[in-house]
């Protein structure tokens, strides 16, 4: 398959009034296949090349609205290609697709004015929201057989637009310029809104005036430190989730900062890679926070009613565990009271049948007796 030079791929659509064109470039077959399948049925024109020169070509000879590429081209560079398709069609949107974001240069790819970068796997809505957004699409009428994006995934309105479909707001504070725009760029690539300051003062100003989810705070600034800044910001919003981050500063100066209310410690240098990942591991856990946090909340505020019935509850249970000793006791005792006059009357019976059967003994034995007597005076007389 990767000796195939093109690939053309048409499914059986219904054309609305303004057909757009997407060219798609990768390598690998399955990936063009299962990408030109779902941009098909989602109402766009779509052709796809395996090769980089090839795609190339076909930007010289047609007009295409978007291009989603691949960095790794066995026949051309990643960037080369990028510049070559900029110069054939310097107003055209550009996504990139990479396997790894470690191996990408961001300032390079800034620079080029690049639309987005994705990195594989992605899923279907990710892809379809950012599609949407390249080519402007955030409105349908009920007439267009394009499928609308439902509320509850990602709803494309004129607000979503400004926020570029964002995963979270973040602030980043370093007083290393060149690394806190490398950290923007990367971030804002992945659709974090990513606001920078170069130290704590600055920081202070920022977030007094802006929500943030996240901030990246670095320990080690001028004019105010991150020990110091995360202490003031926790006096602002003790909720705010607070991330560390050092490369020279000792375990004192880290032990102090998770004191203060930093959260977790990012040591530097740290790889994209390793970034992004952090940074999907952190909104993980402040969710998890805000969960048990709404949770504790919703408890709470039952307030008196809840503790009352679950008070009452309790003594109701109590209630009933009294009632079943104290009726258990008294059956107890009943049957106890029954078996005393059981076994006296049982007694008795047995003492007067014993008496009876005794009288009737000296009975029987004085009969006897009387009889013999009475034979001996006969037979004296008789003598």
């Amino acid at each position: 398959m990767r000796g195939q030079q093109s690939l053309l791929i048409c499914l059986p659509i219904k054309r609305t009034k303004t057909m757009n064109k997407i060219l798609v470039i990768d390598d690998e077959a399955a990936i063009v296949n299962g990408l030109i399948k779902m941009l098909t049925s989602w109402g766009y024109q779509a052709k796809a090349s395996l090769s980089g020169l090839n795609g190339i070509g076909y930007l010289q000879s047609e007009k295409f609205d978007l291009v989603i590429t691949d960095m790794r081209m066995p026949d051309i560079n990643g960037i080369d290609l990028i510049k070559r398709i900029k110069l054939i069609s310097p107003g055209i949107k550009i996504i990139i697709l990479s396997g790894s974001l470690a191996e990408l240069n961001t300032s390079e790819i800034e620079a080029l004015k690049i639309f987005k970068l994705l990195e594989k796997p992605i899923s279907q809505r990710e892809l379809k929201a950012v599609v949407y957004e390249a080519l402007g699409i955030y409105e349908f009428k009920k007439s267009d057989k394009i499928e609308k994006i439902k509320t509850e995934s990602v709803e494309l309105t004129t607000d979503k637009k400004k926020k570029g479909f964002s995963k979270g707001d973040i602030l980043v504070v370093d007083d290393n310029e060149d690394l806190a725009n490398s950290i923007k760029s990367l971030l804002s690539f992945k659709n974090y809104n990513v606001t920078t300051a170069s130290d704590g003062k600055e920081a202070l100003e920022k977030i007094k005036s802006q929500k943030f989810d996240l901030i990246l705070m670095d320990i080690r600034m001028p004019n105010m430190n991150g020990i110091e800044a995360v202490k003031k910001i926790k006096d602002i919003n003790p909720e705010l989730f607070i991330v560390m981050m050092t490369g020279e500063a000792g375990d004192e100066e880290v032990e102090k900062a998770l004191h203060e209310g930093g959260y977790a410690i990012l040591r530097k240098p740290f790889s994209p890679d390793k970034l992004l990942k952090s940074i999907s591991w952190f909104r993980e856990a402040e969710e998890d926070i805000k969960l048990k946090k709404e949770h504790h909340e919703a408890i709470k505020k039952a307030g008196a009613w809840h503790r009352l019935k679950h008070r009452a509850r309790k003594n109701m249970e109590n209630y009933r565990m009294n009632i079943l000793t104290v009726s258990l006791i008294a059956l107890s005792i009943i049957i106890g009271i029954s078996l005393v006059f059981y076994i006296e009357n049982l007694r008795s019976s047995l003492l007067r049948s014993y008496t009876d059967l005794s009288a009737s003994y000296t009975n029987y034995m004085d009969k006897v007796v009387g009889y013999l007597e009475r034979d001996e005076r006969r037979e004296l007389k008789r003598k």
